[in-house]
């Protein structure tokens, strides 16, 4: 008998397992969805996640602490928590648009508030993306974790906060080169380092389509047609393996964290 998740029980916690929730797909509420989350070449992993059901709602987030700051595991993870329980408190009676808005400046302020009692300068990046019923999807995006909505003709994902970025959106630099880009790693806004921090905020309806959330890890040398072709092609679990593969394959130097959700 499948074991249907309550509450806000989790696939995986902040990711301090080298594997952890590929092989466990989850059936809830019409998704089927899995994650798994690796260090890669690192040392340890910085990426934490969340997966899972609150108040009738897939949530979904990954969060990345920031390379060359301070304690950037704990970073993601109270970035994870944090969103996690204001989620938690206000799903239902609050527009998922404003709870999320809420939720990214509690992260922020809660790191901050980290940061000050420990001397640290900790910060990290946060995507996450609230589903209802119906297929509708609201996402919230501080640096350069990336939530994908992929249908079989098209791919469509946040955008990043980043310089790299900045120089696509001038027109001064192509998709394909800013993969390789020596500046892709500099970001113009995370959580942890500035009073208020800039969230944007992106509704989608996600019928018919994939949902694939990642770190950079995987993004920044997986190409998009390659990413969109797996998340077809295979079932949330597989599919989530197969992602930190290519990753692998590609000489990703970082942590590869993955969730993979579809009808």
């Amino acid at each position: 008998m499948e074991r249907v998740l309550s509450g806000t029980e989790r696939i995986f916690d902040q990711a301090s397992r080298e594997l952890c929730g590929a092989e466990e797909m989850k059936r809830e509420l019409g998704l089927r969805y899995a994650a798994v989350s690796e260090r890669g070449r690192r040392e340890r992993n910085e990426d934490s996640c969340f997966a899972g059901v609150i108040a009738g709602h897939h949530i979904f987030a990954i969060a990345d602490g920031l390379g060359g700051h301070a304690s950037g595991d704990t970073a993601s993870g109270i970035a994870v928590t944090t969103l996690e329980e204001t989620v938690g408190d206000g799903l239902g009676d609050v527009k998922p648009s404003i709870l999320l808005e809420r939720a990214f400046q509690n992260a922020n302020t809660a790191l901050r508030a980290y940061n000050r009692e420990k001397n640290q300068n900790a910060a990290s990046t946060l995507s996450a993306a609230i589903i209802d019923g119906s297929g509708r999807c609201w996402i919230g995006t501080v640096g350069d974790s990336r939530t994908y909505i992929i249908t079989p003709p098209a791919i469509w994902h946040t955008r990043d906060q980043s310089y790299v970025q900045s120089l696509v959106d001038a027109g001064m630099l192509s998709s394909e080169e800013a993969i390789f880009h020596p500046r892709k790693n500099i970001l113009t806004q995370a959580l942890g380092l500035e009073t208020r921090v800039r969230v944007d905020l992106d509704e989608r309806d996600i019928t018919g389509s994939i949902l694939v959330m990642s770190s950079d890890g995987l993004h920044d040398y997986v190409p998009e047609d390659v990413i969109r072709d797996i998340a077809i092609a295979d079932e949330p679990d597989v599919a989530c393996q197969r992602l930190v593969d290519a990753a692998k394959d590609a000489k990703s130097t970082d942590n590869i964290t993955v969730i993979v959700a579809r009808k």
